[in-house]
């Protein structure tokens, strides 16, 4: 959220004006303190209905803040309500209020107060492709960048102490026969430099593609092809070097094939080294209004598996709603979402999952969440296997 002061800010009324005057920079730092449990509620009720007024009242003017508060605990404890305690849950709803940044701009000149920080920028034109950007906040603390069509360059330090200055430099372009070229370094004498070809050659009908870097730590190389096989099927390999080590058997190879079959997707990947390897085939296809798919891998020794099927109902029933089931290594899932409005500015989201472990353990999880919500607040109620019902009331508005 962002407010831009201008000089022409409509009327406010003096009782306000004078109240706007008193405030700092540094209430957009402050925090809620915790009221005490034997403090009186109606105050309290008093204190956040006068404040959610008042901002309400600023919110004509424009976005300019954020108002939020949460509290979560088991229903149990609304019982304290009952008696008259109020003390535990409007700690949790007091408001936590976000100021926004101020900022004044003109002719390249900023002044801004951010985080309960004053910032100075300055940008100018220094060419028809460099741009200076200049900022000093009022802890000294400073960076500028000049940025052209091909060229960076980026500094920072604190106030006029050398020992703090640090930089960062980058240069790109495109060599004839060469590829894309891009160096970068730095103050502490590291340094990047990278260069991709997208189309080294093309042989037998495969498209070659390589791309080489260069650190501190050594040099990475990557080569890749590409070609499009009779029905539809497309290929591809690449095989690529970690940082500074040479050894072909260390390198990592990547092959993928995919197909389109039967209305959907077919993929097979293999990816792996000299010591391990990892395969992975899945499919998937549109299928009665949604997704299914399989996936079959095996990695580490291990075999993996999952059939899944996941469709949206909307527009079919009245709201929004939606389901995903399937199996997997670890047992049987699903999930059913719904959602819809109630009337008045009252909307209410549904969400149930489960899942079935078939290993060792055999053991049923159920969980489920029920919410109210409108643009003020929201209410839910959640439940799962193995734990006490939560209620979480809150709310948030700008």
């Amino acid at each position: 959220i962002r407010y831009e002061a201008t000089a022409a800010l409509p009327a406010l009324p003096q009782p306000l004006v004078r109240s706007l005057r008193r405030l700092r920079v540094r209430l957009c730092a402050m925090a809620p303190r915790s009221a005490p449990r034997s403090r009186p509620v109606a105050p309290g009720l008093l204190a956040l209905a006068g404040l959610v007024a008042s901002l309400v009242y600023l919110g004509s003017l424009g976005p300019a803040y954020s108002v939020k508060g949460v509290w979560q605990g088991q229903p149990t404890t609304l019982k304290d309500t009952v008696k008259g305690d109020f003390g535990s849950v409007m700690e949790g709803l007091e408001p936590k209020v976000s100021f926004p940044p101020i900022a004044y701009h003109r002719e390249g000149v900023a002044l801004s107060v951010e985080d309960g920080r004053l910032n100075a920028d300055y940008t100018a034109k220094l060419d028809e492709d460099t741009m200076l950007q200049l900022r000093v906040n009022d802890e000294q603390e400073w960076r500028a960048s000049l940025r052209g069509e091909d060229a960076s360059l980026r500094v920072r330090g604190q106030g006029a102490n050398l020992d703090s200055l640090s930089w960062e430099a980058a240069q790109s372009s495109s060599v004839e026969d060469v590829g894309d070229v891009k160096v970068e370094f730095n103050s502490d004498k590291e340094y990047n430099l990278t260069v991709v070809r997208e189309m080294l050659a093309r042989i037998a009908g495969a498209e070659l593609d390589a791309k080489v870097r260069a650190t501190n730590a050594g040099v990475t190389g990557r080569l890749g092809a590409r070609r499009e096989l009779p029905g539809g099927v497309e290929a591809s390999y690449s095989v690529e070097n970690p940082v500074g080590v040479y050894d072909l058997a260390s390198s990592t190879h990547r092959g993928r094939l995919s197909a389109a079959v039967a209305g959907g997707e077919a993929v097979l990947q293999v990816e792996g080294d000299a010591s391990s390897q990892a395969y992975e085939g899945s499919y998937v296809r549109d299928l009665q209004g949604g997704r299914a798919g399989v996936r079959l891998s095996h990695k580490d020794g291990a075999l993996g598996y999952n059939v899944s099927y996941a469709r949206d109902f909307d527009g079919v029933l009245d709201g929004d709603a939606g389901v995903h089931v399937g199996i997997d290594e670890d047992g049987v899932y699903g999930k059913v979402t719904a959602s819809r409005e109630v009337g008045q500015g009252l909307g209410a989201d549904y969400e149930a999952s489960a899942r079935f472990e078939t290993g060792e353990e055999r053991r049923l999880q159920l969980q489920h969440a029920l919410k109210l919500s409108n643009k003020l607040g929201y209410a839910q109620l959640a439940h799962g296997s193995g734990e006490a019902p939560r209620l979480r009331v809150g709310y948030e508005f700008n």
